[in-house]
């Protein structure tokens, strides 16, 4: 549907493609994976046509369409969210509001009248244009793919501009499921997006009927909704035909079978070097050396791909605390006079890794604040237990950043003398090496800074993480290295995660805020997922 032939692009010194041919085939959900820059974003906009390559061609076949969800979008104004979903079908638009303005005529008028016959008639002829149109079947699309997105029905006649820029992401994610594409370029679909709304793209990408390119840090997404992995990186993309587990596992043997090469031919060529260097003066062997060394010249050597260093993220120790960490009595909440959730009482001992979830807006954030004590209860209290240090990650946190303090600075502040010394490998986990360490906080992008946050906290010596959407701003190896480093943690954990492998990997118990009140699940969170499919079927 899609193909690249003989693609380059480099900026400045930087070569990101050479050469590169590959091809999307129609019905194949393709994720694409690599290292942060070594240009997944780039190959989107380029499939896109929103970059022009250096050399090369993009094809496309025939007059297929293409949609394309960026990371950074433009804000949407002027019109309803239920208008902007049905962007390019104005004629559907314009007839559905003739529709109720005879709607309201009709209603209107006396049902004895000379008038009411003729506008009748009128209305069902207005009705039979608006289904041949496909009117019934455009809003019907328009209506499951907002609802499945989180919009409230309720806030469809809104104008867009009184949604935040995640739901404006949101909003441009349903405009190009409603127009279906023949070809979705999705970069980090499921920001924004809360466990529910997550479960519908994912199927609605397993199910799609053209092709999906997609750029995700959700693991689960890669395993349930893809059937190909393309690896961009060292100026080429390579092919894997299976989900993200298979592409781990077949990376690794492929690396085994290079690795292997590679060592047999620099054998050959470091024997072939002696050969040359003891027989090139001798008359004897003189033609055979020389033969050799123009061998060794033609031979095309293996290059192994540059492999980062295996990085380990190691905690400082977490002192000991009391066994009961947080005591929650009759803790409500209100804005404006609303509660946000009903009493919540529980408690959450030594130990315990608790999972908070819930759709956006049922209170989680809030919850969080109550509990780290930056946001007072409208009545009831927290208790934090005895011994207990907490620190809290909020989704805000950049704001507490220095402009003018360096990265290694900033995580150093918090850190125990005995640990510092640590602290750049921790860092380094965090996408932080060499002399970016160096780099002011001011400078940085977003989740340069969110990260940066991030490790700030895990350098300290608290024995209770608080932590809100820790996953954000990470890949997924450093998603990998932080969920290691929190499983062998010996403290408490309370956190906030949309990212189903984090979730699964992690919680020993979760919290669920469900229509206003908090349900406690003692069990992981496979188990709460079980628990709940059962619950259903009853």
């Amino acid at each position: 549907m899609i193909e690249i032939q003989d693609l380059s692009l480099a900026y400045g010194a930087q070569v990101l493609f050479e050469e590169v041919n590959w091809k999307v085939n129609p019905g194949e959900r393709v994720a694409l994976v690599g290292k942060n820059g070594a240009g997944k974003s780039t190959l989107m906009k380029i499939l896109a046509g929103e970059i022009a390559p250096d050399s090369g061609r993009v094809v496309r076949a025939g007059n297929i369409s293409v949609g394309y969800l960026a990371q950074d979008v433009m804000l949407i104004r002027g019109r309803t969210i239920w208008e902007e979903a049905l962007e390019g079908k104005d004629e559907i638009l314009a007839l559905e509001r003739e529709l109720r303005r005879y709607e309201h005529l009709i209603s209107e008028l006396d049902p004895d009248s000379s008038d009411m016959q003729r506008r009748l008639n009128r209305y069902a002829r207005l009705q039979e244009e608006f289904e041949e149109k496909g009117g019934y079947l455009a809003e019907s699309d328009a209506a499951a793919v907002l609802s499945g997105l989180g919009f409230p029905k309720d806030r469809w006649e809104e104008p867009t501009e009184n949604f935040s820029g995640g739901w404006q992401v949101r909003l441009h994610l349903a405009k190009l499921l409603i127009r279906r594409p023949d070809v979705l370029l999705l970069d980090e679909p499921t920001n924004y997006l809360d466990l529910e709304n997550i479960l519908w793209i994912e199927s609605v990408i397993r199910d799609y009927p053209g092709a999906v390119v997609m750029v995700s840090h959700d693991r689960a997404l890669l395993n349930r909704a893809v059937n190909r992995v393309a690896e961009v990186g060292n100026k080429t993309i390579g092919d894997y035909r299976g989900n993200y587990d298979y592409y781990l596992e077949e990376r690794e043997r492929r690396y085994e079978i290079l690795e292997n090469a590679f060592k047999n031919q620099q054998r050959e060529i470091r024997q072939t070097e002696r050969f040359i260097e003891r027989f090139k003066a001798k008359s004897t062997k003189a033609a055979q050396a020389k033969s050799r060394m123009k061998a060794l010249e033609k031979m095309e050597v293996i290059e192994l791909p540059r492999e980062d260093a295996t990085v380990r993220v190691t905690l400082p120790t977490a002192p000991r605390s009391g066994k009961e960490v947080i005591r929650v009595s009759d803790l409500t909440r209100a804005y404006n006079g609303r509660a946000i959730f009903a009493p919540v009482n529980l408690n959450i001992y030594r130990g315990d890794r608790v999972a908070l979830l819930g759709p956006n807006g049922a209170g989680k954030s809030t919850l969080m604040r109550l509990i780290a004590g930056q946001d007072q209860p409208t009545a009831g209290k927290v208790e934090i237990g005895m011994s207990v240090t907490p620190r809290y990650f909020a989704q805000d946190q950049v704001s507490t950043l220095l402009p003018d303090r360096t990265v290694l600075a900033e995580a150093e502040q918090d850190a125990p003398d005995e640990w510092r010394a640590r602290v750049r490998d921790l860092l380094a986990a965090f996408l932080f090496r060499g002399d970016e360490v160096f780099k002011k906080a001011g400078v940085l992008s977003g989740g340069e800074k969110s990260r940066l946050c991030l490790a700030k906290i895990l350098c300290g010596t608290a024995n209770l993480l608080l932590l809100d959407e820790p996953t954000n701003h990470l890949d997924l190896v450093t998603k990998e290295r932080l969920l290691q480093a929190l499983l062998k943690y010996q403290g408490t954990i309370v956190f906030v995660s949309h990212d189903r492998h984090f979730l699964k990997g992690l919680a020993t118990r979760v919290l669920e805020i469900e229509n206003g009140v908090v349900n406690d699940y003692p069990w992981g969170y496979e188990d709460y997922l079980w628990w709940k499919e059962e619950s259903q079927r009853k």
